[in-house]
């Protein structure tokens, strides 16, 4: 995007120069000696009147604010540096193996048992994954239980020799401008060992749209978030995990970019329960139907699907491969069926069919109200809590 012009205060190279006096000798004109001097005596009257007013002005304008004591300033490092020597020996890099390549990100060590929390993003379609600990030590990981599409949550687990546990805070605590640090594994590009940046929580409470589902409960923050950094620690100036990394928004393909480096962070208020629940039970309970998982067994319509597919409907989840003997095949449901609505909520962009099944209660009666070879019909189903 063009720059506004700068202010030109240099006159330019083809300026006349002055023009020399009329008088030769120095000696003004009587008119001329007129015209200065009553000029004179109205600059001297209007710099006293104009004086007077700023004399006013500053006496009716408060005193600036105090800068901030250098004891503030030396405090608030020394937290920062703290907080960082807390929380990076419990950051580790995880490498995926997957059938089309690697994939890299970052984990937090959340048990003594070796429980390793990361985004499910990182390790989706693994066949192999690998931690490299804050000294650079390899060790094999298994992966204990993983959330997806409810929330971008998944556990490991490795060897628990040598790992420190990173201990929560609230995330209910924060508030805007509050200072929090961003550490991750920083893909071990420049060594072991991880990163850490420095940023406020902009908001709390945010949404991420993603394909076929929201992202909630999410901290939007403005530290510098890198490849690699997703499923690391976004931590107070105590040093407590109040956050785990889980996506960047940047607009690099445009002179026009309106958005640069906005963040965002799983709350522990909401992550804490689920890792809780996979470290001990291998997963949380959801209201899983097995037509669930976006651009797996579900497409979600948007305008442009629509007009892809040729499909009746802008908005809806069009079923495209159910899961075999799952709630959603006994009950009927097959592949062209598009789901309008869940239990009365209609299924659109704001709210996908994933997070309004996230809403239902543990057990809980699902009906879906399907559009099928141009009629609507209810199909009803009880989920697996699993």
């Amino acid at each position: 995007m063009a720059l506004p012009p700068v202010l030109e205060l240099v006159a330019p190279h083809d300026a006349r120069p002055p023009q020399e006096h009329p008088c030769a000798t120095g000696v003004l004109p009587i008119r001329r000696i007129s015209v200065s001097i009553v000029s004179l005596v109205l600059l001297a009257l209007a710099a006293g009147f104009g004086g007077g007013l700023l004399g006013a002005w500053m006496r009716a304008t408060p005193p600036a604010a105090e800068s901030t004591p250098p004891a503030a300033v030396e405090d608030t490092q020394t937290r920062i540096r703290a907080a960082v020597d807390r929380v990076l020996p419990n950051i580790v890099l995880i490498v995926a193996e997957t059938a089309t390549g690697q994939s890299l990100g970052s984990g937090v060590v959340v048990s003594q048992s070796g429980n390793i929390a990361t985004a499910a993003h990182v390790i989706r379609g693994a066949t192999r994954i690998e931690v490299v600990l804050a000294n650079g030590d390899r060790r094999p990981a298994r992966l204990v239980g993983e959330d997806s599409p409810f929330s971008d949550v998944a556990v490991l687990a490795v060897a628990p020799q040598g790992l420190r546990q990173v201990a929560f805070g609230a995330s209910a605590a924060l508030r805007p401008g509050d200072i929090v640090l961003a550490i991750g594994a920083d893909r071990g590009l420049y060594g072991a060992g991880g990163a850490a940046t420095m940023g406020i929580i902009s908001a709390t409470d945010r949404i991420l749209p993603r394909s076929g589902v929201n992202l909630e409960d999410l901290l939007q923050i403005d530290a510098a978030i890198n490849s690699g950094d997703s499923g690391g620690a976004l931590v107070n100036l105590s040093g407590e995990f109040v956050g785990m990394i889980t996506s960047v928004i940047r607009d690099e393909g445009s002179e026009r970019s309106a958005v640069v480096g906005v963040g965002f962070a799983q709350s522990s208020d909401s992550l804490r329960p689920v890792v809780a629940e996979l470290i001990r039970a291998g997963r949380y309970p959801r209201p899983r139907i097995g037509i669930e998982r976006p651009d797996e067994q579900h497409v979600e319509i948007t305008a442009d699907v629509a007009n892809q597919r040729r499909l009746p409907v802008p908005n809806g989840a069009l079923i495209v491969a159910p899961a075999p003997n799952s709630p959603a095949v006994r009950a009927g449901i097959v592949a062209g069926d598009i789901v309008l609505g869940v239990n009365g909520a209609k299924v659109d962009f704001d709210f996908p069919m994933v997070n309004l099944l996230k809403r239902l209660p543990r057990g809980s009666r699902v009906d879906l109200a399907v559009l099928r070879g141009g009629r609507t019909l209810t199909v009803s189903m009880t989920a697996e809590d699993q």
